[in-house]
């Protein structure tokens, strides 16, 4: 016995030396791992900048002896200004990291940037890091602001100055100067000596409206000075705002968007409409049978690189096609197959910077996307709008003549989310980039409400229709990004997947493509794949033909008059937009219909074969004729009344001849939203 506790010591001993030595082994290697991590940041445009001046923040230079895993490493900034970029360790939904941001900050002093890298050898299915992290390095670098910081409530709210033919500024005015002698001075300056009041005025409103046209700008460095000044003409104090621009061409972009949101290729205006993903051997068939104008995202190649998506380019030209891309590449950092798309946040810039090069200057280049869906996914696969900005910033510093591009995951919009905006949303982003907003040049979403996603959670309510339920999310989509960008919807034009029923009909996706343009829409995209063999050619054709038609009628801004109706309300309800052009008014209206019920599905209404539905125009006097767009009828107008039966699905454009310009109140400025939510 004695002998056997002897040896059971010596034993014990032993095994504690061995892992002792285990222990001391992976502490080395571990150090030596940590010490050969070595994090790098690059700042543009540099140390020094201004109050509200855009600040890009690169951690590509990062080096690692096992570079694979710096794809999937986690990079947290902390700007030193009380505002941060990482996974935050108390609150389990703050989920940001990117290997490259961009930030604001808002007022004047040196802040420290500080950048952590973390570093692990293994992901579960969920992206989630396994065991110990192999290194954790920081580094840090000082930012030096100058200027001074505005008062609370006062700012422009705005789309981004790239790629804009003209735009407006919304300035919001603290409610303390509001409606008294408080003037509010607007001025745009150019570093060549330029200077010109955009707007003087007092008794100001809540908001208040500039117009700002780049058309007639010359090439220049700019700044908006929006300053609110007293009674004796002194500025007071806060009351200062700043936005720099730089104009890098002469003229306008070659795709620039109008204060409409509308685009216009080389001035001319265009209304894309383009299938997703698809092939270059498939751009004959969808011209021939969908009369597409653009395709979104490369197709298939065996590799995806610069060069290919400089062929996809040229094989577009060659089809008189527009393209938006790649949205796919080898740009993920040092990217194997990764679990849950964790390598999203990690694109690398500098190999993004390969494509845009090359494909700048292709006739057939529209606008850059990188990535589809940037917020769909769980914890480690969100990329926030910090890492979006800083893809924009290195598209927009390269290539000035093309706009930026994001499709969003649509559901996250529908009732279910609740009406606060989110995190990807113009009017939330200010706490992720130091208190100033954040706008992309271009929106899309993608919610497919037929079929199989009729009972999706964010779509199934019993208060309201599957389609009811839809285009509220597009208004809320809007309405949460303040309608400053053109909306691209991605519309699914065949079923959900083969065998399920109902299935989509020609006169749903019909209606579905011209309801969204009623709704804001300045472009399509047709998402075919769910499944092939029951694409609705002929309703995508039919739609494309009008447009190519009515676009210069349907890309104006909404006239000053209006049109009404009495379909309002479920299972009697007809959306409608108006716009006037040359002297003609015309007034775009489609029923919206629910399918009928199928199991599950908590809204239950049946729909009535037609409805019969009067019309008012504001505005209009005597008597006119209403053509009924490639219909072959006629409605009469009477003083702006009209009334017309709808079937199911049905959109019907009337076009109201007989009315002069005179007749007609100057066009009202901006856009809004459709008629009716």
């Amino acid at each position: 016995m004695r002998k056997k506790i002897l040896h059971s010591i010596v034993t014990s001993r032993n095994v504690m030396r061995t892992l002792l030595i285990g222990v001391l082994i992976l502490a080395t290697a571990s150090i030596a791992l940590a010490q050969d991590l070595i994090p790098a940041i690059e700042i543009q445009p540099g140390t020094s900048v201004e109050v509200g001046e855009e600040v890009y923040l690169s951690a590509t230079g990062t080096t690692y002896p096992n570079a694979m895993l710096l794809g999937k490493a986690r990079y947290e900034w902390d700007f030193g200004d009380g505002y941060y970029h990482r996974f935050d360790p108390a609150v389990v939904a703050i989920t940001r990291s990117g290997i490259a941001v961009t930030h604001y900050y808002m007022k004047p002093g040196a802040f420290t940037v500080t950048l952590k890298v973390t570093v692990w050898a293994e992901f579960d299915d969920a992206g989630n890091p396994v065991g110990s992290p192999l290194a954790i390095r920081t580094t840090a670098r000082v930012i030096n602001v100058a200027g001074e910081a505005p008062m609370a409530g006062f700012e422009i709210q705005r789309a981004p100055f790239h790629n804009r033919l003209a735009q407006y500024l919304f300035v919001q005015i603290p409610t303390a100067y509001q409606r008294n002698e408080t003037t509010l001075r607007v001025t745009l300056k150019g570093a060549k000596g330029s200077s010109s009041v955009l707007l003087s005025k007092s008794n100001l409103a809540a908001e208040e409206r500039v117009f700002l046209d780049h058309k007639p700008l010359v090439q220049d460095d700019y700044v908006v000075i929006a300053e609110l000044l007293n009674s004796g003409g002194a500025r007071i104090s806060g009351g200062l705002w700043r936005d720099k621009f730089s104009k890098r061409y002469s003229g306008i972009p070659k795709v620039g968007i109008d204060e409409n949101n509308s685009f216009r290729v080389n001035g001319e205006l265009v209304f894309p409409i383009m299938p997703f993903m698809t092939n270059t051997s498939e751009f004959d068939k969808y011209i021939n049978q969908a009369s597409v104008n653009a395709v979104n995202t490369e197709g298939y190649y065996t590799a995806h690189t610069p060069s290919t998506w400089v062929d996809y380019l040229n094989k577009a030209d060659a089809s008189g096609l527009l393209a938006i891309g790649p949205g796919r590449g080898d740009y993920p950092v040092n990217y194997a197959p990764a679990p849950a798309n964790r390598w999203k946040f990690n694109h690398n810039l500098d190999r993004m910077a390969d494509y845009v090069n090359a494909g700048k200057d292709s006739p057939a280049m529209f606008a850059w996307i990188w990535q589809d869906e940037p917020n769909l996914g769980g914890r480690q696969q969100k990329v926030y709008l910090p890492t979006l900005a800083a893809w924009n910033y290195v598209c927009h510093n390269l290539d000035p003549q093309h706009p930026t591009y994001n499709l969003f995951y649509g559901n996250d919009y529908s009732l279910s989310a609740g009406a606060v905006p989110s995190a990807y949303d113009y009017m939330a982003s200010a706490p992720l980039f130091g208190g100033k907003k954040w706008m992309q040049d271009v929106l899309s979403f993608d919610i497919y409400p037929i079929t199989y996603f009729r009972l999706h959670a964010s779509l199934n309510f019993s208060e309201k229709g599957m389609y009811a339920a839809y285009f509220d999310g597009v208004e809320r989509f809007r309405t949460h990004n303040k309608n400053l960008a053109p909306f691209i919807p991605a519309i699914n034009p065949s079923n959900r997947n083969a065998g399920l029923t109902p299935e989509h009909t020609p006169e749903q996706v019909f209606f579905d493509a011209w309801a969204n343009v009623i709704h804001g829409a300045k472009g399509i995209v047709w998402f075919q794949y769910f499944d092939p063999a029951s694409i609705r050619w002929p309703a995508m054709k039919k739609f494309a033909d009008q447009m190519s038609t009515l676009a210069p009628v349907v890309l104006q801004p909404a006239p000053s008059i209006s049109v009404t109706d009495n379909a309002n309300t479920a299972l009697n309800r007809v959306d409608t937009m108006i716009r006037e052009k040359d002297g003609v008014v015309y007034v775009f209206a489609a029923r919206v219909t629910e399918p009928d019920p199928i199991d599950g599905a908590k809204y239950t209404g049946v729909e009535p074969a037609s409805i019969t539905v009067s019309f008012k125009v504001s505005g209009l006097t005597g008597s006119a004729s209403a053509e009924v767009v490639d219909e072959g009828r006629v409605r009469t107008v009477t003083d702006g009344k009209f009334t017309d039966t709808f079937a199911k699905n049905a959109v019907h454009i009337y076009k109201i001849a007989g009315v002069t310009t005179a007749t007609l109140k100057a066009p009202a400025p901006r856009n809004l939203r459709a008629t009716k939510k």
